[in-house]
Order: structure tokens, then sequence, then C-alpha cells
């Protein structure tokens, strides 16, 4: 516990949330309503933000509420999100967590983790994203950043994305939950590489057990 708690505390003054940068989600308003952040979260799966962007935005040009996108011919649907990863099966998953919207929750995004989870193409990941952001519910995300982060800093001991989100969620004292997610993933992406790690600016290099750090980074 205690070194989390000085984790935390070291990255809240060297990362910056999202609100304090450009942040590409809100300037092209990929998350302007809880529709579009949980379609937006979805469609990021394995995919960089500029292609999400470049996808989510055509899309959002033609259809923007489940009813809408229900509507869409599959073909056309496929072709608006081709740039994402696994497109083919994301055209399939939208098409179907659209239809369960509006079937089971009145075409409304449902707020609780359950109910999230119970939606086609929407696993922990997706779902940790969507309460913290969309729902002010201090709820950690793991992606590949912060779980790489996790592992190198022997906070996590486990190969499961899963498996890392509850302990994480479970060991982070409540002051931290809200802006965890975005201090760990900049560190990832700014800091933490995954193949060249800038440990000479590393701000947690004295609490990393990553086993290909050496003294000469120092």
């Amino acid at each position: 516990m205690e070194k989390i708690e000085e984790v935390y505390k070291r990255l809240e003054i060297d990362q910056p949330t999202f609100s304090e940068v450009d942040d590409d989600w809100t300037k092209y308003g990929l998350s302007s309503t809880h529709f579009k952040a949980l379609v937006s979260v979805t469609l990021s799966t394995m995919t960089h933000t500029p292609r999400v962007v470049k996808a989510a935005t055509a899309l959002y040009e033609v259809a923007d509420t489940p009813e809408a996108i229900v509507k869409l011919d599959d073909d056309l649907l496929r072709e608006l999100i081709r740039p994402v990863a696994h497109y083919n099966r994301k055209t399939q998953h939208l098409k179907k967590m659209c239809r369960e919207i509006i079937g089971n929750f009145n075409g409304e995004v449902p707020r609780n983790k359950s109910d999230l989870l119970s939606l086609t193409g929407v696993g922990e990941k997706c779902a940790n994203i969507m309460l913290n952001f969309e729902f002010n519910q201090n709820s950690i995300a793991v992606d590949s950043h912060v779980f790489r982060v996790l592992n190198r800093l022997g906070v996590i001991h486990t190969s499961s994305h899963e498996k890392a989100s509850e302990i994480i969620n479970k060991i982070t004292p409540n002051q931290y939950k809200r802006h965890a997610h975005e201090w760990l993933i900049g560190f990832g992406m700014r800091v933490c590489h995954a193949k060249k790690p800038n440990c000479s600016e590393c701000v947690l290099y004295d609490l990393c057990v990553f086993t290909e750090k050496t003294s000469e980074e120092r």
C-alpha cells in the first residue's frame, strides 16, 4: 500500500490529467454524449487514437445514436470504421450492442458495471473507462500502457489484464482513483515506453523492478 501511494504522489506532480492537455477525444467530440463515448471506447480496442478519431468522426457524421447505427447498412458501417483494428468484428459487435441498448436499456447507456459488461463488445477496460469518465465513479481502467507500468513497478504480478484491474482497484487509495488511469497511461506513453523506456526521465526509477533496466540508464 505504501508503494502504490508513493507512485501516485509522484505521478500526480509529474503527469497532467486529460483536461490539462490537448485531448483529441474532447477536441473531436468523441465523448460529447455517453453513447458516443461508449462507441469510441469500444472502437479504440487495440487501436491508436488517430485511427479511432478518423473512424469515429466519420461514423458520427452519419449516425450518432443507437437507433441510427442499427439502421445503417452493414457494408457502410464497416467502411466508416475501417481505420480501426478488427473492423469486421467490431461492425457486428456495434450493431448488436446498439440493439441491446435499445431493447434492454430504453436507448440509454447503462450506468453500472454489470449492465455495461452485459453489452456486446464491452469488456472490463471499457466499462471502467465509462464509469470513471462518464459517470463520475472512481474506477481505474487497465489498458496496455497501464498494465506495462504496473508490472514494471512490481505492483502487480499477473499476465491477466482483468486480474490486474481487480488488484489495482482494490489497493489504490480512494483519493487517487479518479485520476490514476490518466497518470498511469500518460506515464506509459511519454516515459515508460514498451521497447525503449526513458529511464533517465523516470520519476519512479527507484521504485521500478523492471529486469532490463541497468545502472547505465541513469
